[in-house]
């Protein structure tokens, strides 16, 4: 068991000959199996990391939280900030509560991956469920005398022919009943069996699943991925799929039950660093009155150099986490979940990367934002900002609370870069 950016000379112990192998093994093991953030997938491939890597300080967790079942043993990647901070940026990001205040915040009994998984579906699911549930059609035939929607003149006339003198009509039937809503409610089923004697759910998703179950019963058939992807969904039930996916995705892979001895290897893992920079990218919007575009998901890119016989050619494409303001960019910024204020400093790449940042959008003011490790603040960050031939570099660690990022970051737009 250990945390995440957390090198081995910080672990409870050192792992012995043994376990030095077995960790060598998850190394060579891709992480994009595992990951389930489901509801929150951008436009752009997302960053694969491995899940351990190995430096001079021994191994060291990467980006990932959650657990990895390989070869018989069980490695639990804790997040160093705390599970109620994890789901206090889920609920920031997705602007829904992922857990009750009347939910019962276990330490033993329930895991802290348990409960950041189940924090991911829930939110999955009340942003699905916004404005609808998923109501699909579906044709109905009936038979009698008078027509009930439109008339099958083709089974009509079989019938006439059959010697019988009733009608034959369809009609849509708009129901709950659908493969989306059985593996929702499926996986609520699996959720509750992990999570017994916590009341997890809420007053809203408690009254969305009760419609639900009211349609495909307590114990619906599990659907098949192809069922829940052909399901014709509306502008406004769309959300659904994604929701219904994952659910299907927890249902298929098991990842809570699998046995910790099974020889085969299963998991679930969270990208944290996704989510620090989508809570970024939300804090920085409430901050400023300009607008704020997510880099890596619109068109708008820089580029390191363009050619000087065609000035339409050009190289280095670059695609900064957020951008401030529009003709001209006023700020770019480039959330990174790593600590500052280590006895390594800034990264260099990071470092290359935020310069190039700041002088191909021409932007007067850019930062790497990083989450507040402790009360001190870093040298790196107490002497910003640091000038440049184009504008100016900050180094920010932000708070990880909503109101107090929001707070530092507007202090930070507004004073030029300057926040003490």
């Amino acid at each position: 068991m250990i945390k995440d950016l957390t090198s081995e000379t910080h672990w409870d112990r050192p792992p012995t000959q043994e376990e030095q192998h077995w960790l060598a093994s998850i190394t060579e093991l891709s992480p994009e199996p595992f990951v389930l953030n489901a509801q929150l997938q951008m436009d752009h491939a997302p960053t694969i990391e491995p899940v351990l890597t190995r430096d001079l300080d021994g191994w060291r967790a990467n980006r990932y939280i959650g657990e990895i079942r390989h070869q018989g043993r069980t490695l639990v990647i804790q997040p160093r900030l705390g599970v109620g901070t994890i789901m206090s940026w889920i609920s920031t990001i997705l602007n829904v509560q992922v857990l009750p205040r009347t939910a019962t915040q276990s330490t033993g009994v329930t895991s802290a991956v348990t409960q950041l998984l189940a924090a991911l579906w829930r939110a999955s699911i009340l942003t699905a469920g916004q404005h609808a549930l998923p109501r699909t059609g579906r044709k109905v035939s009936s038979r009698g005398v008078a027509v009930k929607g439109r008339l099958d003149v083709g089974a009509t006339a079989r019938r006439r022919a059959a010697g019988h003198r009733d009608l034959v009509s369809t009609r849509v039937v708009r129901t709950y009943d659908n493969a989306p809503a059985s593996a929702v409610v499926l996986a609520d089923r699996y959720f509750d069996r992990h999570l017994s004697g916590a009341r997890w759910r809420g007053s809203r998703l408690d009254e969305q699943l009760a419609v639900l179950r009211a349609a495909t019963g307590p114990r619906p058939a599990k659907p098949s991925l192809h069922d829940i992807r052909s399901t014709r969904y509306s502008p406004i039930t769309v959300k659904w799929r994604r929701a219904a996916e994952l659910s299907w995705r927890i249902l298929n892979e098991d990842p809570l039950g699998v046995a910790a001895d099974d020889e085969s290897t299963h998991g679930v893992l969270i990208d944290v660093a996704e989510l620090w920079e989508l809570f970024v990218l939300h804090c920085a919007g409430l901050a400023t009155e300009q607008p704020v575009r997510h880099g890596t998901t619109t068109r708008t890119s820089g580029h390191l150099a363009r050619s000087t016989i065609d000035p339409d050619r050009r190289v280095g494409k670059l695609y900064p986490d957020v951008m401030v303001g529009e003709k001209p960019i006023t700020a770019v910024l480039d959330a990174k979940y790593k600590r500052l204020g280590s006895w390594r400093g800034i990264d260099r790449e990071d470092l290359y990367q935020l310069h190039a940042y700041s002088s191909s959008f021409a932007a007067p003011l850019a930062a790497l934002a990083y989450p507040v490790a402790s009360g001190q603040v870093p040298d790196d960050e107490l002497y910003s900002p640091w000038k440049t031939n184009t504008g100016t570099l900050s180094f920010l660690t932000l708070p990880t609370e909503k109101e107090a990022c929001v707070a530092k970051l507007a202090t930070w737009f507004g004073n030029g870069g300057v926040v003490q």
